[in-house]
């Protein structure tokens, strides 16, 4: 397969995604996100490397179910008795958002006023700010189909051009969604319909009103960008890092007896290049901690397995190998006046490392180690680190960074 057009050869094969931290919950691993995270590699990740989005495998292994359970309930934590639902999360990452107006200054029309900076970055500000949670399988399906063309488009054309047929009729943010989801438009040669010319459906209503929640957001009372606030919207996460970062490292055992994260994680890693044909990729992508366990189980636990594509996103391997937590990187590097970096694994092919700036939990790579590349992605979310892959611009740029390793 490898070095042929895969354009027209489609086969099942699988990519295995490694999860980060948090997801200890049976919802978070078979909930409405993680639903449309796999929509989003079936319609993205899966044709970049010649599989069927209908029959292609999307295994994730879910090492969460081996939380790290806090002996006294979270207590530490200032606050720590008041709860924050989910509803109450969703609304507080918006209202924070929204607390920087767009770059025109008006508070309206907050989607168009981005479209006018970048169209790439109102596609993913809508996105980001859904509420999965509220929404069916069937709207999931409907916004990961209309990802692509929204993602196509946005890659042609970087902003609002009122001399682009496309937006003759864009006034405001619902006219704005209503063309990018094709509402009543006909293709023709001056006129770009990306929905597919049919009736919005449930997408554009829930498009819509993720818009006026946005607007909502930036009309009503004044936000102010606290450290209180701010605590808020990153303390659980930094939390549940801290645990299973700790969980991971104190019972990951040994390459003769892998510990339970270890073992979960390796095993869907096996059985995806069982399952694949011989000469097929076995593409790996792993958020936040799963790198660090992925980097792990290829250099330590099971150094004959052989990945031809590791992505790792908002990851922290090389902050693990500045602290010495690999057991599989040299103990006496930098070595003064020789060898500074962590030699490249033969068997880890090609491996790419993606960070957002503003995500505090998210590392460079290649400065540590040989064999990699950092390519930096900007997602313009306040907390980055969950941000990386609801957005339909980031899955484009991911599979096209796949394709061009795994053709």
């Amino acid at each position: 397969m490898k070095g042929q057009d895969r354009s027209w050869v489609m086969v099942p094969m699988p990519v295995v995604f490694v999860h980060g931290v948090g997801n200890h919950g049976e919802e978070q691993q078979a909930g409405q996100a993680a639903k449309l995270r796999r929509q989003f590699f079936a319609e993205f990740l899966l044709p970049a490397i010649g599989a069927d989005p209908g029959h292609g495998v999307v295994l994730m292994p879910w090492w969460g179910r081996a939380p790290a359970l806090p002996r006294w309930g979270r207590v530490c934590r200032p606050g720590a008795s008041e709860a924050l639902g989910s509803g109450d999360r969703v609304s507080l990452v918006k209202e924070l958002a929204a607390a920087e107006p767009p770059p025109t200054g008006r508070t309206d029309d907050v989607v168009l006023d981005t479209a006018r900076e970048s169209v790439a970055d109102a596609v993913d500000l809508l996105y980001s700010a859904v509420d999965v949670d509220a929404c069916t399988d069937e709207d999931l399906r409907q916004l990961a189909t209309l990802a692509v063309p929204l993602a196509s488009y946005c890659e042609r054309h970087r902003r609002f051009d009122p001399t682009d047929p496309f937006w003759e009729d864009v006034a405001d943010d619902p006219s704005l969604i209503r063309a990018f989801t094709a509402t009543g438009r006909t293709p023709g040669p001056q006129v770009e319909t990306l929905g597919g010319g049919g009736p919005p459906g449930r997408v554009g209503k829930l498009l819509r009103r993720t818009a006026d929640e946005l607007r909502k957001a930036l009309v009503g009372p004044p936000v102010r960008l606290t450290a209180g606030g701010l605590r808020r919207l990153t303390d659980i996460p930094v939390h549940d890092y801290l645990a299973d970062v700790f969980k991971y490292l104190a019972e990951r055992g040994t390459p003769e007896q892998p510990g339970e994260i270890v073992g979960i994680v390796l095993d869907d890693l096996r059985k995806a290049t069982a399952d694949a044909p011989a000469d097929e990729p076995l593409v790996v992508v792993a958020h936040s901690m799963g790198g660090n366990i992925v980097y792990d189980i290829a250099s330590h636990f099971c150094p004959k397995l052989t990945i031809d594509m590791l992505v790792t996103v908002g990851s922290q391997v090389g902050l693990f190998a500045e602290f010495s937590a690999f057991q599989g990187v040299p103990g006496d590097l930098p070595v003064p006046g020789g060898r500074r970096k962590v030699p490249a694994r033969e068997n880890i092919r090609t491996w790419i490392n993606i960070v957002d700036r503003g995500d505090i939990l998210g590392y460079s790579a290649k400065p540590v180690f040989e064999g990699v590349e950092d390519y930096d992605y900007e997602s313009g979310a306040l907390w980055a680190h969950s941000a990386y892959f609801k957005q339909p611009n980031f899955h484009r740029r991911l599979a096209r960074r796949v394709r061009g390793a795994t053709a």
